[in-house]
């Protein structure tokens, strides 16, 4: 089944021209890497796909037939996820940071609530001896997880990952890989944006 079909997509900013007639098909279940050199117009094609961008001049982007610009941009984006490249952490601790999302997504009830947070901790890697700790407080390796367990608990059709690991250290780069990884595994669409050819390659 096609998720998203990108059709003729051209994006431009005072008077240049930043993407021009892009078109792609991605398939339910699909792991995509967009590469390629800085300045390229990568992370401007990805915030497209969720209404992030104002620029786009010409084309479409549909997500399951209908046009990403007739959803409600609410309904849009926890259904289409997406993960910076740098975290943002809020005020709080890092179990506040994961389950304010919760009160955003779908509309759960309370044991719901508890097994969906309890599953997002897995599958982001997520050791419970942080989550006490001020989410400001922890690693950039870290605050990545912690935003994808905030992304993972709107339960959205799509993530989308905007180099999220470009602003870690070398050391962090590997833990939110091995996420990442799991993820796809997991058979989990996924659009990233990233400068890890091994990575991409090897999903």
């Amino acid at each position: 089944m096609l998720e998203l079909q990108i059709k003729d997509l051209c994006v431009g900013y005072n008077g240049k021209e930043i993407l021009h007639n892009i078109s792609l098909d991605i398939e339910n279940g699909s792991f995509i890497a967009i590469v390629g050199p800085s300045g390229a117009g990568k992370s401007t094609l990805l915030k497209q796909i969720n209404r992030l961008d104002p620029g786009k001049t010409g084309g479409s982007i549909l997500w399951r037939g209908k046009d990403v610009d007739d959803y409600d941009v609410h309904e849009l984006r926890r259904n289409l996820a997406y993960v910076f490249q740098k975290a943002v952490m809020f005020n709080g601790t890092t179990e506040e940071n994961i389950k304010l999302s919760l009160k955003y997504g779908h509309e759960f009830k309370p044991d719901e609530i508890e097994a969906l947070y309890q599953t997002v901790l897995e599958e982001a890697s997520i050791s419970q001896d942080i989550l006490d700790t001020p989410a400001q407080d922890l690693s950039g390796g870290q605050q990545q997880r912690v935003a994808i367990a905030r992304a993972l608990a709107m339960q959205p059709e799509v993530l989308l990952f905007d180099e999220p690991t470009s602003a870690l250290d070398p050391q962090m780069v590997g833990e939110v890989l091995d996420v990442m990884r799991r993820l796809a595994e997991e058979g989990l669409t996924m659009i990233v944006v990233t400068h890890e050819m091994a990575f991409a390659r090897d999903v």
